[in-house]
């Protein structure tokens, strides 16, 4: 047994080679964890401890992972990104993109928008590239245009904008200006028989506000790029490069509103 002190809250304490490690429930190993202590394995106590190395290797410092936490430039990390950054690491996939996301989310000018996409993100896993960038889906008409206006032209390749002014930040606020993409729940449920089904990738700094009807299923957002067309019913697990966009990361996914409501 690896000598621990354990408190009133679950916190251990435990001694490994002569230096002191703290972890509580918060950590995302701390089963892992309690069971080395308990079995004085401690190879193993070391490798779940510092499941954050990877984190801060490949960021250079930017990021760094203590006691189940994770934290950028000092600020702490939402726990859904934590949740899936430690999830990939376990699994054995390359974090670099969520922390990529991350690096990006952070570019939004909007304090609202980035805790509103946060909140999304407890609904809905969340698609990434190897640039950190979102994917999201968006229904048109069988001519490729946008289902509100029909001025706007999402072919693949496409990439729509609007000033970010002209967007409503107002989550409260279903249907109103922005261009509207989400899950392809949603997609499915707004779509009409005939219509396209397109693959569109966001920047997280892009998006603007997360409106609350339909269960937090959409995004409003001033700007996207069209990059597929989707076809298939189910999606594989990572997005490894931008030219295998199609092949979405996928634990859940996401969808479509309106291209531009005034």
């Amino acid at each position: 047994m690896i000598p621990f002190i354990k408190d009133a809250r679950g916190t251990y304490t435990a001694v490994v080679d002569g230096k002191s490690y703290q972890f509580d429930m918060t950590h995302p190993n701390y089963s892992a964890l309690t069971e080395c202590v308990h079995s004085g394995d401690s190879k193993s106590f070391l490798e779940e401890m510092e499941v954050g190395q990877q984190i801060e290797d490949w960021s250079d410092g930017a990021f760094r992972f203590e006691s189940g936490v994770l934290y950028y430039v000092d600020e702490e990390v939402h726990r859904v990104i934590t949740a899936r950054v430690v999830s990939m690491i376990k699994q054995g996939f390359d974090c670099s993109s969520m922390l990529r996301f991350l690096e990006r989310l952070y570019q939004n000018p909007s304090y609202r928008a980035i805790h509103e996409l946060y909140e999304f993100l407890e609904h809905k896993a969340l698609p990434i590239t190897s640039d950190g960038h979102m994917l999201a889906y968006k229904a048109v008409t069988a001519e490729y245009m946008d289902k509100w206006s029909r001025t706007i032209d999402n072919s693949v390749g496409q990439k729509p904008k609007i000033p970010r002014f002209r967007v409503d930040d107002n989550c409260d606020v279903g249907c109103s200006a922005g261009l509207h993409v989400g899950s392809i729940e949603y997609v499915k449920s707004y779509g009409w028989q005939g219509d396209k089904v397109m693959i569109v990738k966001v920047d997280p700094a892009n998006v603007v506000s997360v409106p609350l009807d339909s269960d937090c299923q959409k995004v409003r957002c001033c700007e996207y790029e069209v990059v597929g067309e989707y076809q298939e019913d189910l999606l594989p697990a990572v997005v490894d490069e931008y030219e295998d966009e199609e092949d979405l990361l996928a634990d859940g996914v996401w969808g479509l509103e309106d291209d531009f409501d005034s």
